[in-house]
């Protein structure tokens, strides 16, 4: 077992427990929800902070942050997300206990924001201007807070708290940027639509805190462009607008291949209107959301949806580098931390980088699922190439566990 990673505290006051408790309770399913599983346990955790510790009007128990002692063993990274709502605001307007309780989290936030992270969260539009309230969270951007340009949507909440703690992992205020990946070549029964849901997608980007990366607007005069895609497509997030005619693309699947061979987190959106009779294997292994039509337009919904799976999935890579980081020497012996189930696209890159020599054991451990009995023969087939086929193990966080990190004591490919 890994130390603990990141723990989210969601805090409210039991006066506004109505409209709270079910925010919290969406924000626990979201973590602890499909999208995490298959990373080591303890990687996210969310607990919920709201009832007394000293009775009937006392704030809760106060939180163990990240170089408090133990036991428990704390967790690397702590992020709070206070809900402001009315009765919140009511508690804290005159100083009193329950602000006494956030400005120690202000405090430790302000002093050490490497590790511990206090973040605002309006329920109420009145909360954040109360007197106690403002002084807490004065000038600060509070999440899932709407421009009043844009209409508010169901997944900002989520988006913007998973790009914040990306974020907070990378250590990097910088906004993730999304390359939306996607081609030129269209047909004329499909161009209408198709470059109506390029200027969908483009504009749910917008209105969101990422950054766009996108060809015709990103590369400047004067740039080499062929570069430029090359250099932006291994960084940050890639967002696959997969049309018709995608697939069939020299330079979409270039920029696929240098995505997933930099670790980069992609998501595909599937808009297909008449078919794709090409394919490619490039474009598999990925996560892949359906768009849908919303009579001649596109729903945006499901554009939000992808772009929630796409910073998702940015959360999810930091977390998974964050316990490369902490695992303790048994687990040290893993060769390669693949950021994504391996494919022989991605595993013969990291040969061609690593050559590993020697007669131990290759080692590879990525997220959970495992691949199936076919993929891992195809992979242990681009192994034998390489002359390593009898020493290669690939290992999820499940294997593993029950292998209970002995890492050499079991056969190559068990």
């Amino acid at each position: 077992m890994l130390p603990p990673v990141l723990e989210i505290h969601v805090v409210w006051h039991p006066d506004d427990e109505e409209k709270a408790r079910p925010i919290a309770e969406a924000i626990i399913d979201h973590y602890h929800g499909d999208q995490f599983s298959g990373l080591i346990g303890g990687a996210v955790e969310v607990f919920v902070r709201s009832a007394g510790w000293a009775g009937a009007g006392s704030p809760p128990r106060l939180i163990q942050l990240p170089d408090d002692a133990g036991p428990p063993r704390p967790a690397a990274y702590v992020a709070v997300v206070a809900l402001l709502d009315l009765g919140l605001a009511d508690a804290t307007k005159d100083g009193g206990e329950w602000f006494d309780w956030l400005l120690r989290l202000k405090t430790e936030a302000d002093a050490k924001p490497a590790k511990v992270r206090l973040w605002g969260m309006s329920l109420h539009k009145d909360a954040p201007n109360s007197a106690g309230l403002k002084q807490l969270f004065a000038n600060w951007q509070l999440l899932a807070s709407p421009d009043s340009l844009y209409e508010a949507e169901d997944t900002m909440r989520f988006r913007d708290l998973s790009q914040s703690l990306a974020q907070f992992l990378k250590g990097d205020k910088t906004p993730i940027q999304v390359f939306i990946s996607h081609t030129k070549h269209m047909d004329k029964l499909t161009e209408q639509a198709t470059k109506a849901f390029i200027e969908a997608v483009r504009h749910e980007v917008q209105k969101t805190k990422l950054k766009e990366f996108f060809d015709s607007s990103s590369i400047q005069v004067g740039d080499d462009w062929s570069e430029e895609l090359k250099a932006n497509a291994g960084t940050g997030a890639m967002l696959c607008l997969r049309t018709d005619s995608y697939a069939g693309r020299e330079w979409c699947h270039r920029e696929v291949a240098t995505a997933k061979t930099k670790g980069v987190p992609v998501v595909a959106i599937d808009a297909l209107m008449h078919g794709d009779g090409r394919g490619s294997f490039l474009l598999d292994h990925i996560p892949r959301v359906p768009a849908k039509r919303d009579g001649e337009g596109w729903d945006r919904a499901t554009i939000r949806n992808a772009l929630l799976r796409l910073v998702d999935e940015c959360l999810k890579r930091e977390l998974w580098k964050r316990q490369e980081d902490l695992a303790p020497k048994k687990v040290s012996k893993v060769n390669w931390w693949a950021p994504h189930a391996p494919e022989p696209l991605t595993f013969a890159h990291w040969l061609e980088a690593n050559k590993p020599k020697g007669k131990k054991p290759v080692v590879v451990l990525h997220p959970d699922p495992p691949l199936t009995e076919c993929e891992r023969q195809a992979i242990n087939a681009v192994a034998g190439l390489a002359g390593i086929g009898d020493r290669l193990e690939i290992l999820t966080p499940r294997t593993l566990s029950a292998r209970a990190g002995a890492l050499t004591k079991t056969k190559a490919g068990s």
